[in-house]
């Protein structure tokens, strides 16, 4: 795999941060394969780096939640895979949750990702993507959608979601990998 400038957090690397919608999500296929944004601030790291890290050994997914009032949640997962552009970037595994919110994501297994200009959800009348302005792994449109628009409107649906904590939009948001030796670590 060729290099790649990577941020760090705590021994995790950050693979999506949401914090103050200075980056529009509602990008097309290629964009979210290859990667979009600053990592300094809001960015995507790109589902083809994460289909190559998280198939050349075991990872883990830490995600970090925050609404305005400035509550903080956490959710990880033991085995975080993604599977090929040829799969369609199919959301694999999981593995086992752990945190302090519902699990809202475990929903998006078996999930292939969908942009706005590629609609490979399981969504029989919608097209997810473009009615929600993302790409994500979207199971029947929603659920969770940490790629949504971000939005200060208490609005359901509208933006950055994770339905079972919250059914309006959060602040922030972080997604982190880390390998699964490290999981003794300290997070």
């Amino acid at each position: 795999m060729k290099s790649f400038n990577v941020y760090c957090d705590s021994g995790w690397t950050v693979i999506q941060r949401r914090q103050d919608g200075s980056v529009s999500f509602d990008r097309a296929w290629d964009e979210y394969r290859e990667g979009f944004g600053n990592l300094r601030g809001e960015f995507f790291i790109g589902l083809d780096k994460l289909h190559k890290m998280t198939n050349s050994q075991p990872y883990e997914l830490f995600i970090v939640l925050k609404d305005f009032l400035n509550e903080t949640r956490y959710a990880s997962y033991s085995n975080f895979v993604i599977g090929s552009e040829t799969e369609s970037f199919i959301l694999k595994s999981l593995g086992t949750f752990n945190g302090n919110v519902t699990n809202s994501f475990d929903v998006a297994v078996n999930e292939k990702f969908s942009t706005p200009d590629r609609d490979n959800d399981s969504s029989r009348q919608r097209h997810c993507a473009q009615e929600f302005h993302s790409g994500w792994w979207f199971h029947d449109c929603y659920i969770c959608n940490l790629n949504g628009r971000y939005t200060h409107e208490n609005v359901e649906f509208a933006g950055i979601e994770w339905r079972e904590w919250h059914f309006y939009p959060l602040k922030f948001v972080q997604m982190m990998i880390r390998p699964a030796s490290l999981s003794n670590s300290i997070v």
